[in-house]
């Protein structure tokens, strides 16, 4: 073996572990990927069961809203806004403070994290659902109990 060679096979040996090492993590980084990507999409299946989101289906909405009660829904609306300082959320069947809408997605949400076992949202999912939110149990909500809202109808 000449001299030159001998130089250059650790140089080779170092190459061929660095590419080992890089297709074993790149493999293992596809996999997260790829369990975050599944667990995410059981996840939103699980949220399309709440009532906020079946709330959104209702067939022929303009069926429940009649002319007559437009100025009760405007003032509702008005009045809500102006002590919250949040506009309502129409659920399908009434207007529903934010506060209280956003409660009880977040309370659905958890439901979800226990019944697909997620610890750490932040980590397990992808997209928006691993962003971190407000926790209903927190001084922001609790702050918020003396203003007026109404529940969620369970469809």
């Amino acid at each position: 073996m000449s001299n030159t060679s001998r130089q250059r096979t650790p140089l080779v040996l170092a190459a061929g572990v660095a590419l080992i090492v890089l297709l074993l993590a790149s493999a293992a980084g596809q996999q997260a990927w790829s369990r975050q990507t599944q667990l995410t999409a059981r996840f939103e299946q699980c949220m399309d069961q709440a009532p906020f989101k079946q709330s959104l289906k209702t067939a022929q909405p303009e069926h429940q809203l009649q002319p007559e009660d437009l100025q009760r829904h405007f003032d509702q609306f008005n009045e809500m806004f102006e002590t919250t300082g949040l506009p309502p959320v129409w659920d399908g069947h009434q207007l529903v403070a934010w506060t209280t809408f956003h409660r009880v997605s977040i309370q659905v949400a958890k439901a979800c994290h226990q019944q697909l076992n997620i610890q750490r949202p932040q980590r397990q999912l992808r997209g928006t659902y691993a962003k971190s939110v407000w926790d209903p149990d927190s001084a922001v909500w609790r702050d918020s109990e003396s203003l007026p809202t109404t529940s969620l109808p369970s469809n």
